[in-house]
């Protein structure tokens, strides 16, 4: 069983956001976030890359079905930011449901204590919001996360300068949420 799915955002064709500082989408940068997550527990994660080619909620409840089938009992979906290059912040989105609330609830702080940067908020969204679908598609408590803007040079050299740190905020924070925290 897996214990936690981490969704890498996007998918090889759309790619998301690019980082201003040195161009790197929100699929590749993910990625290796992802790995990173789950080498600090490589029998609690699994990673679940969405598919390119299909429409866009087609991709998600397939990908969502996947996590499901896996039994995780949270899923936890990796992206940055874009927008103007002033906008900077943490962000984790959540359904509103329980068990997304209390998984927004361990990671958000835990990024922006990572990070050291504005505190933007847990905001739910519901199904049909921008990100929605992906927390309200699997049948597990789901988080999206937004921990910096790839927009803004100063989050960019943030995130790479507290890399390791984020990485061991999401995992405990994980960890936190499976041992009932």
């Amino acid at each position: 069983m897996t214990k936690v799915a981490l969704v890498i955002g996007h998918n090889a064709r759309s790619q998301g956001a690019v980082r201003q500082i040195d161009g790197r989408t929100e699929y590749d940068w993910c990625g290796d976030l992802a790995a990173a997550i789950r080498a600090c527990a490589p029998g609690m994660y699994e990673v679940f890359r969405r598919p390119a080619g299909r429409p866009y909620s087609a991709e998600i409840r397939e990908t969502y079905a996947a996590v499901d089938a896996k039994g995780a009992v949270a899923s936890v979906e990796l992206h940055f930011n874009g927008g103007p290059t002033s906008a900077s912040g943490a962000e984790t989105l959540t359904s509103g449901s329980k068990g997304s609330l209390r998984l927004a609830g361990l990671i958000q702080p835990a990024m922006v204590q990572a990070l050291g940067l504005r505190d933007r908020g847990i905001i739910v969204r519901a199904r049909n919001d921008r990100g929605g679908l992906s927390l309200h598609a699997g049948r597990a408590p789901a988080v999206l996360l937004e921990p910096y803007f790839g927009s803004n040079p100063t989050d960019c050299a943030a995130a790479d300068r507290h890399y390791a740190v984020l990485v061991q905020g999401i995992h405990r924070a994980c960890v936190a949420y499976i041992n009932g925290a």
